[in-house]
């Protein structure tokens, strides 16, 4: 039996990969992950640069927009919504004193850092995961899904404000004026009042988290205003009681009234006025509920990677045809839009409508379609510079102001 043939020495050398080129990959390897830290150090802030220069910013667009994982990350990682606009950059010609000028600088470039939604994001993402918690929002119970800044700053400040029984005198009494100031001008108002979801889900709330009691000095207030002399007082808490059981009122993951409820108040304030105008016109449509997966105001803030959990919540279906055509009015103008005028006696007389967004929600209930006109003033107009806009406008105003607005109710009261 022949033994195997040896491989000569040389030929086993070259076989063998050389030991400088396996040096040479080892030391590359090692440059690999200061060099990766040192591009995701940099990028962010020259990106952030960027920005600010159009043309080197088109000029990147240009580059990267065709790209796949550009695409996905703009896909998958969309803008973090704020409270607040961000900062702007500081005016190079006001760098004076330094100080109070790189502040500034130091919140634009916070803002405007390269990648910031995604950081943000996959921090939010961590806490939610790991914690089950947010700086952002409250994680309730059963899905339910709670503002901070909401619980931890409005409302209390609602309540601080009407804590002195004198300011919540008033405030009363300022209600009071602003009724009859309208109806020195030939316009009768109605006033409603929606209050927070926390009065019915108190019991999603973490335990950690502030609560809102039973005999809050809002509801104090409120009480007040329904039995007020000469004051018409859709009561919108009355609507919500008796239907918490037979629909969800709230959003679990956004802080409004569903529109099913909002229509329901619109029913109300339609059959408000049709009795005082003498009408025998009633609220016209039905109440159809359409379930479909929705992302809230709440969920959307979170701020969350994972944009993909959505939960199923009741959308109003629309089982009638809009007759009104809108016109949106001028910027400035203090007012949102108009509608066209109906040459139609069996509807209601023109009216104008004064709220926020959940406002919005009786509208898309189909509430101007009662009415031959219907005008939405503008959410920014300071409550006391309504009355200047209305002359010759409409006979009625529904007025609409959240328990948390504070700056609305105080800027009713006389000053002291």
């Amino acid at each position: 039996m022949s033994e195997p043939q040896r491989q000569p020495a040389s030929a086993a050398r070259a076989a063998r990969p050389p030991r400088r080129l396996l040096r040479t990959t080892l030391r590359a390897s090692r440059l690999l992950l200061p060099a990766a830290l040192l591009v995701l150090s940099v990028a962010p802030a020259l990106l952030a640069f960027t920005s600010v220069a159009p043309q080197a910013d088109a000029w990147l667009e240009l580059q990267l927009a065709e790209h796949e994982w550009v695409k996905t990350y703009r896909a998958e990682v969309s803008p973090v919504e704020e409270l607040r606009p961000l900062a702007p950059l500081p005016n190079l010609k006001d760098w004076w004193p330094v100080e109070r000028s790189y502040s500034r600088f130091e919140r634009w470039f916070s803002d405007h850092l390269g990648w910031r939604n995604l950081m943000i994001r996959a921090k939010n993402e961590l806490d939610y995961r790991l914690f089950n918690s947010s700086t952002r929002v409250y994680f309730g119970a059963d899905g339910e899904l709670y503002g901070r800044n909401l619980i931890d700053n409005e409302m209390p400040a609602t309540e601080r404000l009407l804590a002195d029984p004198a300011q919540a005198q008033a405030v009363y009494d300022g209600v009071q004026a602003f009724n009859a100031q309208l109806r020195a001008q030939g316009v009768t108002m109605l006033l409603l009042a929606p209050i927070q979801k926390q009065y019915y889900t108190r019991e999603r709330l973490p335990s950690f988290a502030p609560q809102v009691p039973d005999n809050s000095h809002f509801l104090a207030l409120y009480q007040r205003l329904k039995t007020a002399p000469g004051l018409h007082f859709i009561d919108a808490k009355r609507h919500l009681d008796d239907n918490r059981s037979k629909f969800p009122i709230y959003y679990k993951q956004d802080f409004h009234w569903t529109d099913l409820s909002a229509m329901v108040v619109a029913a109300d304030v339609t059959d408000t006025i049709a009795g005082l105008e003498g009408s025998p016109l009633r609220w016209r449509h039905p109440l159809e509920a359409d379930y479909q997966p929705f992302v809230g105001s709440e969920a959307r803030f979170a701020a969350r990677l994972n944009l993909q959990e959505k939960v199923i919540e009741p959308q109003l279906k629309r089982t009638w045809t809009p007759r009104h055509q809108d016109k949106q009015a001028e910027p400035g103008s203090g007012w949102e839009f108009s509608t066209d005028a109906l040459d139609d006696a069996a509807l209601l007389p023109a009216t104008c409508m004064y709220g926020n967004s959940f406002s919005d929600g009786m509208l898309r209930a189909g509430l101007t379609e009662h009415f031959r006109q219907f005008h939405k003033l503008s959410r920014t107009l300071p409550l006391p510079q309504v009355p200047a806009l209305l002359h010759g406008q409409c006979r009625y105003l529904i007025v609409q102001v959240l328990d948390i607005q504070t700056g609305h109710w105080a800027s009713l009261a006389p000053h002291q």
